[in-house]
């Protein structure tokens, strides 16, 4: 998605949720030596549906704005996913008054919220553009009904999807 992004606020933001995924990983591993545990991985058909949205956005949209506000609709799904299993990994660690545990688990989940947070700062700046790149196609050919018009309703529809 970062190499898809046009917007250079929305690459950052993408490339630096990734740096703190890495951390997250490490993170994870300090939770399962606490509960004397070998992580595993586990395949979820959730986060892998979440996925192919996005790769769906990158290769049937045409690069631009409303591209990037699908792509950012798509990674806050992907965010929302992830702040509900931390929080209730978190919940679960409290209950069982795992201290350490809750404040590993503490710290991905404000990752995964900043990262949401983030994201609607970045989409609140493209929202200005979408009507300036559509005004701008309108000018180009006057005779035919603007595309983007379409577009739009379907980054509407794609930002709205569950």
């Amino acid at each position: 998605m970062v190499k898809g992004a046009a917007s250079e606020e929305l690459k950052a933001a993408l490339s630096e949720h990734l740096e703190a995924t890495k951390g997250q990983v490490t993170r994870l591993e300090e939770v399962f030596a606490h509960l004397e545990q070998k992580p595993k991985a586990k395949h979820c058909k959730g986060m892998e549906g979440l996925l192919a949205e996005g790769a769906e956005i990158l290769e049937e949209e045409e690069a631009g704005v409303l591209r990037d506000l699908e792509m950012i609709g798509a990674a806050q799904r992907v965010e929302h996913y992830e702040v509900a299993a931390y929080g209730t990994a978190r919940a679960i660690a409290e209950h069982l008054e795992l201290a350490e545990v809750v404040d590993l688990l503490t710290q991905t989940f404000d990752e995964e919220e900043d990262a949401d947070h983030k994201l609607t700062a970045v989409a609140e700046a493209l929202y200005g553009e979408v009507g300036g790149e559509e005004a701008e196609e309108e000018e180009e050919v006057e005779a035919k009904p603007p595309a983007r018009a379409a577009s739009t309703k379907k980054a509407m529809a794609a930002g709205s999807r569950r």
